[in-house]
């Protein structure tokens, strides 16, 4: 299992990087590319008070110790992917015994979910019709987006008056 962290990108972009990358980072480490995982937390990179993000990223690759000896390629091979959506790229390199790694899968499922086995829903609205739904119903929660311009206080003078 090879998961590389990366902070300070939007985390949508990482569906190309991970999909380009992965059979070039699986086949360095003579692996399967079901044990290559890609993960990019929606957060922010600051430094000293300023937000970072795309500016400077930084990666975190965690990898089984025994790999160690591929890591300046491992990271030649990230950082060309990377390298298009940021400015700055610092990648750590953290190692594991294989004996710290486990994991519990579900053979019920497939192992990951893929374009073939993913549902995707249509949400658009285009046969919706309004008449079909109760009148009383469709207009209950409407907003009025309108600016208000008249007076906001008004009937509240004397009162405000009082305060002063």
């Amino acid at each position: 299992m090879i998961t590389i962290k990366i902070y300070g990108i939007d985390p949508y972009l990482l569906r190309n990087i991970s999909k380009d990358a992965t059979k070039k980072i699986a086949d360095l480490y003579e692996t399967s590319v079901d044990n290559i995982n890609f993960l990019a937390p929606e957060c922010l990179y600051v430094h000293n008070g300023v937000e970072q993000n795309t500016w400077n990223v930084l990666i975190e690759v965690h990898a089984p110790k025994k790999v160690e000896v591929l890591e300046n390629d491992a990271f030649k091979i990230i950082a060309q992917y990377v390298k298009d959506v940021a400015i700055n790229i610092e990648c750590v390199f953290y190692y594991f015994s294989s004996d710290n790694y486990h994991q519990l899968l579900n053979n019920d499922y497939p192992r990951f979910m893929k374009e073939e086995n993913t549902v995707n829903i249509d949400t658009s609205y285009e046969e919706y019709d309004e008449e079909d739904e109760n009148e009383d119903e469709n207009h209950e929660h409407e907003i009025n987006d309108d600016l208000y311009l008249g007076n906001a206080f008004e009937g509240f003078e004397e009162e405000i008056k009082k305060m002063k």
